[in-house]
Formats: C-alpha cells, sequence, structure tokens
C-alpha cells in the first residue's frame, strides 16, 4: 500500500500487482482426505476473475483453470493420476481485472491411495499344479517393477511389467518342500509399492521314482528284461507297456525290481511308462524307450521221406547188363543207392566208393531213376534220401551230422546175362568176379551209386555202408572245396 500527504489530505492506493476482492477456496479444505483422486476445486471470487491452480507452489505447473460466473461462486475438477504421491498441495491464484489476487490460496490435502492395478491370472487360489517350478502371471501398471515372493526359497525380481500391462515370471519351490505353499506378488512403481497380492497353491508330490535299468535308448540282452531302480520306500511302481500289468514294490533301502518276459512276437521298439504312487499321491512318473533283441529261431532240421525202391520189384529177375533203378524220395533230396551182390551183404571190407560227379537227385512229381551196368548174379539194393547245399556240401544237422532219410526197404533182385547173338564176342570188361558195376545217370555222368562203397548187411552192414559212404563223401568234398 502507498500514501501521500497532499494538502493535509492523506490518499491511498492498492498495489498494481494487487487487486481487490477476496478468493475464497471452499474445496478441499486443509487437511482434507478427498473420497477419489478426481478432486472438485471450489469457492467464491470476484466475477468474471479467472481461477488459476497451480500444483505444489505459485511456480508449480497449472493444473486447472476456470471462469468465474456472475454470481461469484466457482468450480473446477482435476484427476491425479494413479501414481501421484497420496499427500498433495495445491497453490489457488487467478487474474482480477489485470492483475493477480491480493490473498492467493495454498491448500494441503490428501489423495486415497491409488487402486493397485496388480491381478495375478496364473496360477489361481488353491491350484494344483503340475510342477514345482510355477509359471505366475498377471496385469499391472506398465513399467513398474514385480518382486515374486515364493513362502518358502529365495525372491524372484526384476520382472517388468509390459507396455501391454501383462508380465510373468517363474518361481522354483524346493523338492524337499511341503506341497502346501503360496507366492506374494508385490508391484513397485518407483520406491513405492503399488500393490501385492498373495496366492495360496499346492505343489506336486515330490518326484523320487529313478529307473536305471533299462537304460533310455539301450538294446536289452534279452527279451526278459529287469526294470529296477530307486524310490520312496513304500510306494508302489506300475508298469506300463506291450504287456501285462505289472507292479513293483519299493523296499526298505528305497530300491525295487521286477522282471518283465516280452513275447517273442512283439516289436523289438519298445516304450514302457513307469509310475511310483506314494501314499495315494503321485510321486513319479517315467518314460523309458528301449529295443529288445530279435528273436533267436533255432534252426529246424529237415524231414526226409522214406525212399521207396519201385524197380526193379523185389524177387524180380532183370537181363543185364543194364539195370534201371527207379523209386520215390523227398522232392528235391538226392538218392545214395547201393546195389551189393547178395553174397558179400556180410563182407567186412569192400573197396572206397568212387566220388560221384552227378547226384541222383529227386525230380519235383518225387520220382527218381539211374541205370547201373551191372554183371550177372543176385542183388540187394537200399536206396536212402540225403541233401546238398548251393556249395554241393552235404547239409548237416544240429550237431553235425547229415541230414538223411531213413534207408528204404531192402530189394532183392536177379540179374541174367542176355543172350548173346550167335557168333559174337562179349565186350572186355564186361565180365568177371569183383568188377564193380557202373552207375550212369540218363546224361551219362557218373551217379552216386555202386556196390564196392563200404562193409554191408541188411539188419547192420549195409544201413553201417550207407552212413560211411555219406561221411567219405563229406570229407572228400570239403578237401576238394579246401
Amino acid at each position: 500500500m502507498v500514501s501521500l500527504a497532499l494538502g493535509g489530505a492523506l490518499l491511498s492506493a492498492s498495489s498494481a500487482s494487487a487487486a481487490p476482492g477476496e478468493l475464497v477456496v471452499t474445496s478441499p479444505t486443509a487437511g482434507q482426505t478427498t473420497p477419489t483422486r478426481d478432486v472438485t476445486f471450489s469457492g467464491t471470487a470476484v466475477a468474471g476473475s479467472t481461477i488459476i491452480i497451480h500444483e505444489d507452489d505459485q511456480a508449480g505447473a497449472v493444473i486447472a483453470r476456470t471462469n468465474v460466473p456472475a454470481n461469484g461462486a466457482w468450480s473446477v475438477d482435476h484427476e491425479y493420476a494413479d501414481d501421484a504421491p497420496v499427500q498433495q498441495t495445491a497453490f489457488v491464484d487467478g487474474i482480477v481485472g489485470l492483475s493477480g489476487f491480493d490473498e492467493p490460496k495454498t491448500v494441503a490435502f490428501t489423495l486415497p491411495a491409488a487402486p493397485a492395478q496388480l491381478t495375478v491370472t496364473s496360477p489361481t487360489e488353491g491350484q494344483y499344479l503340475a510342477s514345482r517350478t510355477v509359471t505366475v502371471s498377471g496385469t499391472g501398471i506398465p513399467t513398474a517393477n514385480i518382486a515374486l515372493v515364493p513362502s518358502a526359497g529365495s525372491p524372484v525380481t526384476g520382472i517388468l511389467v509390459g507396455a501391454d500391462g501383462n508380465w510373468t515370471g517363474n518361481v522354483t519351490f524346493a523338492e524337499n518342500v511341503d506341497r502346501a505353499q503360496s507366492i506374494t506378488v508385490n508391484q513397485i512403481v518407483g520406491a513405492a509399492g503399488r500393490g501385492s497380492v498373495t496366492v495360496n497353491v499346492n505343489l506336486p508330490a515330490t518326484q523320487t521314482l529313478v529307473v536305471e535299468t533299462p537304460q533310455d535308448g539301450s538294446t536289452t540282452a534279452s527279451r526278459t528284461v529287469t526294470f529296477s531302480g530307486t524310490g520312496t520306500a513304500g510306494s508302489r511302481v506300475s508298469l506300463t507297456g506291450d504287456f501285462p500289468f505289472v507292479q513293483a514294490t519299493v523296499g526298505d533301502d528305497d530300491r525295487w525290481s521286477v522282471e518283465v518276459p516280452f513275447a517273442d512276437d512283439a516289436a523289438t521298439a519298445q516304450s514302457v511308462r513307469l509310475t511310483q504312487v506314494t501314499g495315494g499321491v503321485g510321486t513319479g512318473d517315467v518314460t523309458v524307450a528301449f529295443s529288445l533283441p530279435a528273436v533267436e529261431t533255432a534252426p529246424t532240421t529237415p524231414v526226409l521221406d522214406k525212399p521207396v525202391i519201385t524197380a526193379p520189384k523185389d524177387g524180380a529177375t532183370v537181363t543185364g547188363p543194364d539195370v534201371t533203378f527207379e523209386g520215390t524220395g523227398t522232392p528235391g533230396s538226392n538218392i545214395l543207392l547201393v546195389a551189393v551182390p547178395t553174397d558179400q551183404l556180410n563182407a567186412r571190407a569192400a573197396a572206397e566208393p568212387a566220388d560221384p560227379t552227378d547226384p541222383i537227385v529227386v525230380g519235383a512229381d518225387g520220382t527218381w531213376s539211374v541205370t547201373l551196368a551191372v554183371e550177372p548174379g543176385d542183388y540187394t539194393a537200399v536206396a536212402q534220401g540225403f541233401l546238398l547245399d548251393a556249395d554241393g556240401e552235404p547239409v548237416v544237422d544240429a550237431d553235425g551230422e547229415p541230414v538223411v532219410s531213413d534207408p528204404s526197404d531192402p530189394v532183392e533182385f536177379t540179374v541174367t546175362a542176355a543172350v548173346a547173338p550167335v557168333g559174337t564176342t562179349p565186350a572186355a570188361g564186361s565180365g568177371g568176379a569183383g568188377t564193380a558195376p557202373v552207375a550212369t545217370t540218363p546224361t551219362g555222368q557218373l551217379a552216386f551209386t555202386g556196390a564196392d562203397l563200404a562193409p554191408a548187411g541188411i539188419a547192420a552192414g549195409l544201413l553201417a555202408l550207407i552212413g560211411t559212404a555219406l561221411m567219405v563223401v563229406m570229407a572228400r568234398r570239403r578237401a576238394h572245396s579246401a
């Protein structure tokens, strides 16, 4: 205020920076806690003046402005952000004419706490979890920090809420903690907490099942497989696979074992699921993939039909020198034919057999034949079937013995000399005692026959003769291939 004395009269004038008119702020009142963060500023002032509200003080940012109506009552709203501090101060001033109010107002008040804006969408309250590593997710204030605090274990920090308001993080509980646990989620903006949510969860039981054999990816030594490993004493281990349901009990030493036989027709590639239940709660679930060995098929020894000599007939008399022998046998097998002078059946020695070059082979129709040049006399013949492999070697059984049929029933026959035309002389070498008969096939090659193969006898000697002949032939063929 400036005062001047003129002629004894005192004159007064207001400051050029102040204007008359009382500014009154009726809301909010000093120390009030507003019902919401949307705050209504109101009061009275000179009609036509302008009300300006600053944040904190006169130098603070303008947060609201309004013109005073004719009735002098003014009102203006301002919504404080969720991250604005709860303690607030407003500086209320304005313009009256060309100057400000002579008594601006300062009002301190309190905002209500902002909504937390923190939600936990997973896991849900009381949820039974499938893993002890828990994924926690939800929504919050963009750029806020999220801290996960498990009821057992260390907090997980450094999780930021994304621009879309979503966040996610993981908490791992140790295997030795109880199943009933909780996770507290704290949201922090700046240094201030902006929400906290606690979720109670149920962890899965500790997985204690270990499968030691068979190892994943291995090939077992046999088709009877031993499953073994460790678990929780008293628990039940169940096996599910290509076999009837099998269970084992974990012993007091925490070990278990069970043998499972797989069928011969089971696939070599196998996958078995093993689960452990402890007190009604699953405590293990392991799947093992492995391979079984191929089924070993024991070699089968072929069975040859007993040959039958159909010609000459038993007791027949045939005219020499050529005698055709015919008979039946197993198609594809070879025939060993022994024709021995009957008076030599009990001889104790005989000449070594000749090495045949063209075996007598039974045809697809089950018949065979061979022609021998035979001296006149009484003979006994026996035939036996045997097999040769692709290399001409006799096929042997598991004991290394040649695969042969039972010998045929013996056939006795008589060969008479052909009547020579008058004035002719027998060919050289066509007669004489001890001359071995010659066996030929239809192609003219030697066949596996002969009277001087080995000692002979109907009951013993002749059968031994056939066996001895087979062994000699086998030995010779091996010597030739060496």
